[in-house]
């Protein structure tokens, strides 16, 4: 059970999910993009939602998925897109169990026209990408490698140190190791109840 768990907390692991989901979810938005009034008219025959909702979904999903891999990839606001992943693939799933329901074999629209999938593949992708967000939300935030976010903090806590030097350098929760311990004055005796 450690074992398990402490490959889930690999850093590697974590740039190997961020770079799958990141990549998954710019295809995508790339691959709906060009035929997104076609995309809009299917969410719509979806019938799952009233017509301004499935407009609305329809239209800002495809630069929502753009905008989220592009995040992932560069490791910027981790939990939030992991979120954002979540929520996006939960409703794929709801979809494709709608589309089951209903006897669709193939999910046209789920890469657009460039990568057809039949109903059952995009349901297995949307429990990986689940699997892996959950992942990521859990675990993949407190160190990332490659991160364009990494980056900048590691440069401003090296910023901070050059600015102050005689300061202590900052613990992950933003204390000071020594900040925490009482100061004791040598001139006074360590037992407060003797007398002078």
């Amino acid at each position: 059970m450690m074992r398990f768990k402490g490959f889930l907390q690999n850093v590697y692991l974590h740039l190997a999910l961020r770079l799958f989901l990141g990549a998954t979810f710019i295809v995508s938005a790339v691959s709906k993009l060009p035929m997104q009034t076609r995309f809009i008219d299917v969410v719509k025959e979806y019938h799952m939602l009233p017509d301004s909702l499935a407009y609305a979904y329809g239209a800002t999903l495809p630069w929502l998925e753009l905008l989220v891999g592009v995040y992932l990839l560069l490791g910027v606001l981790l939990r939030i897109n992991a979120i954002a992943v979540l929520l996006m693939a939960a409703t794929f799933m709801v979809a494709n169990i709608g589309a089951i329901v209903k006897g669709i074999e193939h999910c046209g629209t789920c890469f657009g026209e460039s990568f057809p999938l039949t109903v059952p593949a995009a349901l297995a992708l949307d429990c990986i990408i689940i699997a892996a967000a959950v992942v990521l939300l859990v675990y993949g935030y407190r160190e990332q490698k490659f991160s364009v976010e990494e980056f900048f903090i590691r440069r401003a806590k090296r910023l901070v140190s050059q600015l102050d030097p005689e300061s202590e350098p900052l613990t992950d929760n933003g204390d000071n190791s020594d900040e925490s311990k009482p100061e004791s004055d040598p001139g006074l005796p360590l037992d407060k109840s003797e007398n002078p």
